[in-house]
């Protein structure tokens, strides 16, 4: 079994953030060496991730809806310096929101039995099953890029992600 943790800081090796309905722990946080079990809830993770970085989670989201006009399932920069971008599955306060950091995402794919079931393939090979389309998360990876061009537009990175879910 792996620790229980109050709190788990969000990283460079953070890949995504789950709901766990548990009586111990109220999310997995998948990070490309280990999972960490954590008490606290996905949404409350994101706001000590930009807490931690100097913002508030409500001043981040509300800069993205300003300057792309995104105003559902709203991707957030939790840290802009360090490429530390995620977007939600759902709406931000739904059970079932997962967060996805678009950096460790190689490609999404529709199940084979399940079209309305993604898995996404991550950089270091693990694969997570999601109950939400692949329509939805490449709508999410682009909006997030969209977020990551409006300082980072000559990195790479960008340039390599745009010309995948573009």
């Amino acid at each position: 079994m792996f620790p229980i943790l109050s709190h788990s800081p969000i990283t460079q090796n953070t890949m995504a953030i789950l709901p766990a309905v548990h009586i111990d722990y109220n999310c997995i946080v998948l990070e490309r060496n280990k999972q960490i079990l954590v008490k606290q809830t996905p949404i409350q993770l994101i706001k000590n991730g930009c807490l931690d970085n100097l913002a508030t989670y409500e001043g981040r989201k509300a800069a993205v809806i300003k300057r792309t006009g995104f105003t559902r399932k709203v991707p957030i920069p939790i840290n802009p310096d360090q490429h530390l971008y995620t977007f939600p599955t759902h709406a931000a306060d739904h059970a079932d929101c997962s967060w996805i950091f678009y950096q460790h995402v190689s490609y999404v794919n529709a199940l084979a039995n399940d079209p309305t079931q993604s898995m996404i393939r991550f950089s270091n090979g693990e694969t997570l099953t999601l109950h939400v389309s692949p329509y939805i998360l490449r709508k999410q990876l682009k909006r997030t890029l969209d977020c990551v061009a409006l300082g980072h537009r000559d990195t790479p990175r960008f340039v390599e992600c745009l010309a995948e879910f573009d």
